[in-house]
């Protein structure tokens, strides 16, 4: 018996027929570092200090040009995804388009460092300058909802090793591609064949008392078919396709439920390691996803 394996480092995506779903191959992750408890601060490279360490910023609050920044986002140096040379066109088709097995990933994956500062929590971070790293967020967004190469884009966070964080110092991740995953083709999908699909899973929620909480524009509920122990999500209450576009005084009850949910977190199994995803509607659905657009609640799932 033998195996070959691919020895390109080009990172690459895989299409799993049977789960319906895009795997990223990034070979040169490999590369990273992973000494998440054991470097030290003057190391660091998310640190004021050490910015010369890093990429220059795409974007970075308050200022572009500030050295006293207080949140910035750079490329990432290990990324999932590359941008294809220019001239690439963003892939609308949905998941009901045959896909090829392998492709080679196009698209930008970037690092938000979210404090200057060598903290690794996200409670340590003052609340209006959380504000502000959901805000830096919604403008890089809007940023690459215009590039002609990007159809979707996303936000996560791995908070802690045994989520999948390689550095200790408080940062989430930024990914556009030029295709929409397979898992959103599905969401868009099942919106088609429910309209009040979100109405229905937060009225449910409210009648089965799952509700964790209720703010102005979000509703924050435990869901119907948890995947993990304390999986909560938080839904836009009415009907929004994206993130960027949300007034900049929403983020403060988005930074609220982050800062709370972790706190809530820790409380009940200390330095706790967790995830969140950023999932919004394509910038530039396939004609069938569109007719999604009109019943679409962004949400952030943890």
């Amino acid at each position: 018996m033998s195996f070959s394996f691919d020895q390109s480092r080009e990172p690459t995506i895989h299409y799993d027929p049977l789960a319906n779903r895009d795997i990223f191959l990034a070979p040169r992750r490999a590369d990273r570092p992973n000494d998440l408890l054991n470097r030290p601060q003057e190391d660091c490279p998310f640190c004021r200090e050490n910015a010369g360490l890093t990429p220059d910023p795409v974007q970075q609050w308050p200022a572009a040009d500030s050295l006293d920044w207080k949140s910035r986002i750079i490329p990432n140096a290990y990324p999932v995804v590359e941008m294809k040379p220019s001239g690439h066109t963003r892939d609308a088709a949905d998941s009901s388009v045959p896909h090829q097995k392998i492709v080679h990933a196009s698209g930008v994956h970037e690092v938000v460092i979210e404090s200057p500062l060598h903290i690794e929590s996200v409670l340590e971070v003052p609340f209006n300058d959380w504000v502000g790293v959901w805000k830096l967020c919604q403008y890089r967004m809007e940023q690459l909802s215009t590039n002609p190469e990007i159809a979707w884009a996303m936000i996560f966070k791995n908070g802690g090793i045994q989520a999948g964080a390689s550095l200790a110092h408080v940062h989430s991740q930024l990914i556009a591609i030029d295709r929409i995953p397979p898992t959103i083709s599905t969401k868009c999908q099942q919106v088609i064949r429910q309209p009040n699909l979100f109405e229905n899973i937060l009225s449910e929620a409210k009648s089965e008392n799952r509700i964790v909480h209720t703010y102005k524009s979000f509703v924050a509920i435990v869901p119907s078919a948890p995947r993990q122990p304390f999986e909560v999500w938080l839904i836009r209450n009415e009907p929004s396709c994206f993130f960027h576009t949300e007034p900049h005084s929403q983020m403060e009850e988005v930074a609220h439920f982050t800062q709370q949910f972790v706190a809530s977190l820790n409380k009940l199994i200390p330095s706790a390691s967790y995830n969140w995803w950023l999932h919004q509607f394509p910038f530039v659905p396939s004609p069938s996803l569109n007719k999604a657009a009109a019943h679409w609640h962004w949400h952030l799932e943890v």
